[in-house]
Parts: structure tokens; sequence; C-alpha cells
């Protein structure tokens, strides 16, 4: 019970546990339409190369628009940009609904899912700024943070056996309209949160470079590309897995594995390094990670693939803790739900990218041939660790008036 109480002392007043459910079921549409695009174009008749491009429009279409909506959010304010948001995303899911199942030219399916992903507002930077602009003392900020990014993950973890299983049960169209139709609830019950939204900032000024991508955040997102680079390699191989076993359900107990690590490394690491610095809590994150991620390439069967998932998890919700601390940490509030926002886009490439590298060693040589992709993975997240915290180390023992990089 103790560990808990540090998050029941941000989620019981003003009833906070509302805002940050709702947002975790409004992320259901970043983490699930990437399969379920594939799963829906595919089982409308395409070739797998067709779903590829569909769901790698998806994830294109995530990271133009993604940062736009949240530019808006933070100047405009929440109230204003999440309906709009969400009635274009459900507009954009039906398109693709109806391009598919009218059997439309390959081309429309693509521009479709395109917008699919360019409507995915980012409730999980949403989520962020409200929590920043609920909470003052550093300990309670670096708790919501790190119950965000265990929402955040097991977005990512659970959301896609969801659908799959669903499309497997129904059909993919139902799999696909199953995380749209989450995600578009979620959205509308975050909207209806009203005592917690933060305040806009700065509506009538230009835009500048700085706004789009705010600094500091450039060098935090190699860490989240290595994560999506693991997800996208542990997420094919647990399915081929399950498809070398004949057992389907299988995948979805092999990423259950990971979602138990990381939910257990979420909630300790949340209490645990509350009061750590900056610069500790980037050390043992990326250390961690360094040590348990490359074992994945020792894996030659599935129960090795539990333990070293289960293993995998505790070492990577820290990382994506400390990460999220050091970008609060860096930038304005008037620009927070931008900032917050880029992590998910270098995510969402990151398990894209893995995927197909590990589909491509598979394919190659092997099932578990895919499991070296982790092992990269790891070398850039300690790197960017590494890196992060020999620059803060330079700004701290830097003379007064002295410019640093």
């Amino acid at each position: 019970m103790r560990v808990l109480r540090p998050y029941l002392d941000i989620l019981l007043p003003r009833s906070a546990w509302r805002f940050s459910l709702a947002a975790w079921f409004g992320r259901f549409v970043r983490a699930t339409t990437p399969i379920s695009t594939v799963l829906l174009v595919t089982g409308g008749g395409a070739e797998y190369a067709v779903g590829g491009l569909a769901s790698g429009a998806v994830v294109v279409g995530t990271a133009v628009a993604g940062p736009v909506w949240s530019i808006a959010s933070d100047r405009l304010g929440q109230r204003r940009v999440v309906p709009i948001a969400l009635a274009c995303a459900a507009v954009a899911a039906g398109l693709l609904l109806v391009a598919v199942q009218a059997d439309l030219p390959a081309p429309v399916w693509i521009a479709a899912a395109f917008l699919v992903g360019a409507t995915a507002i980012d409730m999980g930077a949403l989520a962020r700024a409200r929590w920043l602009h609920l909470l003052d003392a550093p300990a309670s900020r670096h708790t919501a943070l790190a119950l965000e990014s265990v929402a955040d993950e097991f977005t990512f973890v659970i959301g896609p056996p969801v659908v799959t299983f669903v499309a497997a049960l129904a059909n993919p169209a139902v799999g696909f309209a199953t995380g749209v139709g989450l995600a578009l609830a979620g959205g509308l019950v975050f909207w209806a949160q009203r005592t917690t939204v933060p305040l806009p900032s700065r509506a009538t000024e230009r835009v500048r470079l700085r706004d789009w991508l705010p600094g500091g955040v450039v060098g935090v997102l190699p860490a989240y590309l290595g994560i999506g680079l693991m997800f996208g390699s542990v997420d094919l191989v647990a399915v081929g897995i399950a498809d070398e076993v004949g057992t389907d359900a299988l995948a979805g107990l092999l990423l259950a594995a990971f979602a138990v690590g990381s939910a257990s490394a979420g909630v300790l690491f949340g209490v645990v390094a509350a009061r750590w610095s900056t610069r500790r809590r980037l050390l043992v994150a990326g250390g961690l990670f360094l040590v348990v991620v490359p074992c994945f390439a020792l894996v030659r069967d599935p129960v090795g693939f539990a333990v070293v998932s289960v293993l995998a998890g505790l070492a990577t919700t820290p990382v994506l803790i400390s990460s999220s601390a050091l970008i609060e940490s860096l930038v304005g509030r008037g620009v927070i739900t931008t900032a917050m926002s880029w992590p998910t886009v270098a995510t969402s490439l990151g398990v894209t990218l893995g995927a197909t590298a590990s589909g491509a060693a598979v394919d190659a040589d092997r099932l578990y041939a895919g499991l070296v992709v982790p092992v990269a993975s790891a070398l850039l997240v300690a790197a960017t660790a590494g890196l992060n915290v020999a620059l803060r180390s330079r700004r701290a023992t830097a003379p007064e008036g002295t410019a640093t990089a």
C-alpha cells in the first residue's frame, strides 16, 4: 500500500484519475491502427505489400500531423482542439473502412490510411500537460510522468493483441473499428473533464521553429526510437512464435509477459526514483536497459522469450519515465504538449523500423534471428542516456556566464 500511496495522492484529488484513464483509452487509435490497418487491407484482398504501405502511411500521418495538433492544443487550448480532432478521426476511419469495403483502388486506401494517422491526436501528451498544470512538487510530477509512461507502454503492448484477437474472432473491419471506437470514447470522456484543463498560451503569436520542436527534445528522441525498435521486433517475433507453435493466443500471452514487467517497474520506479536527480535516473535506467535487453539475442525458445520479456519490461519503463522527466525539465509550460508529442512519433517510427528489420532477419535466417534488433536498440538507448548525462554534467560544472552546448 505504501508503494501505491504516491499514486493515490495525485489521482484522487480533483478526480484526476478520470482524465488519466480516459487518456489511456484515447491512445488506442495510435497504438492499434498500424496493425489493424494491415489486417483490414489484407482482409480486403490486397497483398501484404499494400498492407505494409497502408500501415506505413498511418505512421507517416501521425509523424507529420501529430505535432500540429499539439501546437494547436498549447496555443488554442484542449477544450477547442480535442473535439475537432476526434471528429476528424472518426471521418478518416470511416473513409478507410468505406474505401476497403467498396474495393476502391489501393492508392485511395493508402491516402485514407494517411488521414487516419494524421487525425490521431496525442492523448498521452495532453494528459501529461494536465498533470504538469495541476502539480507543483517535483516528486509528484515524477510520479505522474511515471504513471503516464506506464499507460503509454501498456497501450502499445496490449492494444495490438486486442484488435488482432477481435479481428480473428469477428472480421478485420470490426477489429479496426474497435481500436478507433475505444479511442474516440476515451477522447470524449477526456474532453469532458473541464476542471483539469491547462490554460492556452500565446494564441496570437506566430509559430516559430522552437515552438514546433522545442529545444532539448531532439537529444532525447533517439531513446524513444530505440525503444520503438525493440517493441516492433518483440511484437513481430511473438506473432511468429505463436504461428510456429500453432496457437494464435500465445502471442498475446508472450506480450503480456512484457507488460507485467513494464507495469511493475513503472509503479516501483515512480516511487523509488521520485527524489533522484535527473542524471541519476538516466544513468540507472540507461545502464539497466543496456544490460538486460541484449539478452533477447540469446533466446531460442518460447519460455526463454517470456522470461527475457519480463526482464526487458522491467528495464524499459524506467527509460520512458526518465526521458519524459528530462523533457519536462528542459521545456517551458507553453509548449509542453508539443514537446511531449514527439516521443510518440519517435516510438511509432521505431516500431515500424523494428518490425521491418526483424521481418527481414527472420525471412533471411530463422525466427529468433529477428531478436538481434533489440541489441541495436539497447546501444542506442544507452548512448542517448549517456550523452544527456554528459551534457547536463557539463552545464552543471560550467563557470557562470559560460555558454555550453
